[in-house]
C-alpha cells in the first residue's frame, strides 16, 4: 500500500470518528499543520506517530494498510509481497515493510525495518511495547538512558513508552524485524 493510499485511509478513519483535523491532532500530540500534511501526503509519518494516530482516532494501526472489510484467520505474506509502508519520503528515510498487512484487528503489527548509513538517527516514543530482532548490520538502540550495540541475533523488548533512538553503526545498512504491540 503506497504512502497516498495510508494518508487517504488516515483521512477516512478521522472523518469516521467525528474528529476535526485539530482534535484528532491534539489528541495525537501533534500540530494540526504535521496532521493536514499526513493526510494529504505531503509527508510521511514514522511508524511511532502513525502508532499515536491510531490510537487518537480509536483504531489498531493495522487499519491504516488494509482495504478490504475481511478479517482472516491467517495470513502469509511472501518476501517478495511485502508492502513498503514508509522509506525515502519519511522524515528519517527508513524503509518499514509490513509483515502481516492482510490481517485486521490484531494486537502486534510485524515489519521488517532497514536503516541506511546516511538516514539520520531517529527518536520515538509512543504507547505500547516493541520487540526488536536484528537481522543485519549494527545499530546503537538506546532505550532511556542506556544504550545498547546490537548485531546480527541480538534482540531487545522494551516499554516503548520511553523515548527510544536509533543509529546505524559503520557503513553497512542495519535490517531488523520490529513488532509494535498496541496497548496502554
Amino acid at each position: 500500500m503506497n504512502e497516498q493510499l495510508i494518508a487517504k485511509k488516515i483521512r477516512e478513519l478521522r472523518k469516521k470518528a467525528g474528529l476535526t483535523v485539530t482534535a484528532a491532532a491534539r489528541k495525537a500530540d501533534l500540530t494540526k499543520s504535521a496532521l493536514s500534511k499526513i493526510e494529504t501526503a505531503q509527508i510521511s509519518p514514522p511508524i511511532s506517530t502513525m502508532i499515536r494516530i491510531a490510537k487518537a482516532l480509536g483504531v489498531p494501526l493495522a487499519e491504516f494498510f488494509v482495504d478490504e472489510e475481511n478479517d482472516p484467520a491467517c495470513v502469509f505474506t511472501p518476501k517478495n509481497a511485502r508492502q513498503v509502508v514508509s522509506q525515502k519520503g519519511s522524515q528519517f528515510g527508513y524503509r518499514y515493510e509490513a509483515l502481516a498487512p492482510g490481517k485486521r484487528n490484531k494486537n502486534a503489527e510485524p515489519f521488517v525495518l532497514t536503516i541506511e548509513p546516511e538516514d539520520p538517527p531517529g527518536e520515538f516514543f509512543h504507547r505500547g511495547q516493541e520487540f526488536i530482532y536484528m537481522l543485519t548490520g549494527i545499530i546503537d538502540f538506546t532505550v532511556g538512558d542506556n544504550t545498547y550495540r546490537m548485531k546480527a541475533g541480538d534482540s531487545i523488548y522494551f516499554d516503548s513508552g520511553i523515548k527510544h533512538r536509533t543509529q546505524v553503526v559503520g557503513r553497512k545498512k542495519a535490517t531488523f524485524v520490529t513488532v509494535f504491540i498496541q496497548g496502554d
